[in-house]
């Protein structure tokens, strides 16, 4: 009770003052601003000490506990992207970074306030049990998620390896709820899939290479550049990239791919931020010995994201690849992982965003999103058919795979074969 008696009389003689000297309007500026930042800090321990005292369980207030659990709440009501990492979800999003760690194997996020699955894991448990993109977690071994924080619900969907959880399902795109039991795993994070040629049946003898960005990551650059060296040997001479349902990952990946198509030295992206000592920040290319030079199509929907709307809005902007598909989803903000002072609270950072992403044409990407050169829808049919192909857990046993219909990557590999006839036109007309 004495910090809460205290603490009202040193706010008063903070505020009030002894006869301050006459202040300029800046100097006043900042004494409010002074004052504001010690009232703000007084009020929080005055309440802190008040749980203290008076709440019914005496457990739930613990002072760690209590200030997490502010924190988080704080750095929600700012907007959906940051976030109050406490020690074990800053350890978790180093470890995602990473690309390996304990899990189920999906990229969760916040969609309209409900749990919501981004994208499955190529070859991880949800993956293969059919979990879909856009499936709602209502629960989480019986526990409603109504009531969690997405760094909460990550981490009930983390665990030991080999250990069994179940997930109570909403799939808006049958209009049913559905129990996946799922046994955890320590998840490999391939951020590469489908590497190789197309059929030539699908390509009328065209050798056109394909690959899938699943999301950007430490390894993505390493992995991009041996799925270039495969092509080559497979004697490519156009090439699809797939960033349909990419959520995206690591700017700095997303930059060093692009750096595989263009000069050292472009201009990639830039952030602009609030600060005028930050200012603008530009991301260039550098200097790499692989390059990619065959024609390029890249493929896009509405859950391309973030860093895979980068590289869409500068392969684009540069002439570097024509962009099919759907406007993607305009997640084009900046978020710093800031690390707390670790004398305060050691192993603790903040999440917060601090910028916006513009394109090298300077187009803004949040809230917005990448127009595509030429559209091209699928039905939710047909997106299904692909998960069914690519997640044996989509499929009834014995049921064959489905036909799949994939109007972009057709419109792409049109767009490639033209540019294989132009080119040899011309090659003759010279």
């Amino acid at each position: 009770m004495i910090l809460r008696k205290f603490i009202p009389a040193v706010l008063a003689g903070m505020v009030l003052g002894s006869g301050l000297p006459a202040q300029d309007t800046k100097s006043k500026t900042a004494s409010k601003e002074e004052e504001g930042r010690y009232r703000s800090a007084l009020l929080f321990a005055n309440v802190i000490e008040l749980i203290r005292d008076e709440y019914l369980d005496p457990g739930k207030a613990d002072y760690d506990k209590m200030t997490y659990s502010a924190l988080r709440g704080l750095l929600a009501s700012l907007d959906p992207h940051s976030q109050f990492l406490d020690p074990e979800s800053y350890s978790m999003i180093r470890t995602e970074t990473e690309g390996q760690f304990g899990g189920l194997g999906i990229s969760v996020g916040m969609v309209d306030n409900q749990l919501t699955v981004n994208v499955p894991i190529q070859g991880g448990p949800a993956f293969r049990s059919g979990i879909m993109p856009g499936d709602r977690i209502l629960k989480i071994d019986g526990q409603g998620t109504q009531k969690l924080t997405l760094s909460e619900a990550i981490r009930k969907l983390r665990g030991r390896p080999g250990a069994a959880v179940t997930l109570t399902l909403y799939r808006p795109s049958e209009s049913r709820t559905l129990e996946v039991p799922l046994v955890r795993e320590m998840i490999q994070v391939p951020t590469l899939a489908d590497v190789g040629l197309l059929p030539s049946a699908q390509t009328g003898g065209e050798r056109i290479g394909y690959l899938r960005i699943t999301q950007f990551g430490e390894k993505t650059a390493a992995e991009f550049d041996q799925a270039i060296d495969r092509l080559e040997r497979e004697g490519a001479a156009g090439l699809v990239i797939d960033l349909r349902d990419n959520p995206g990952g690591l700017v700095d990946a997303a930059v060093e791919v692009v750096g595989r198509f263009v000069n050292p030295g472009t201009l990639v992206v830039a952030t602009e931020g609030r600060k005028a000592a930050v200012g603008r920040v530009e991301y260039l290319a550098k200097a790499v010995s692989r390059k990619v030079r065959w024609p390029v199509a890249l493929l896009v929907n509405g859950n391309t994201a973030s860093a895979a709307e980068i590289v869409a809005g500068a392969l684009q902007d540069l002439g570097k690849a024509v962009v099919i598909g759907e406007t993607t989803f305009g997640k084009g903000s900046v978020q710093t992982v800031q690390p707390v002072d670790a004398s305060v609270a050691p192993a603790v950072a903040v999440r917060l965003t601090t910028a916006h992403y513009t394109t090298p044409s300077r187009r803004k990407i949040h809230g917005v999103g990448i127009e595509p050169d030429i559209t091209a829808r699928m039905t939710l049919a047909e997106e299904k058919a692909i998960y069914q192909n690519r997640s044996p857990g989509l499929r009834k046993a014995g049921e064959p795979a489905p036909v799949v219909f994939d109007e972009p990557l057709d419109r792409a590999v049109d767009v490639l074969r033209g540019w294989k006839v132009v080119a040899r036109r011309t090659a003759v007309a010279r």
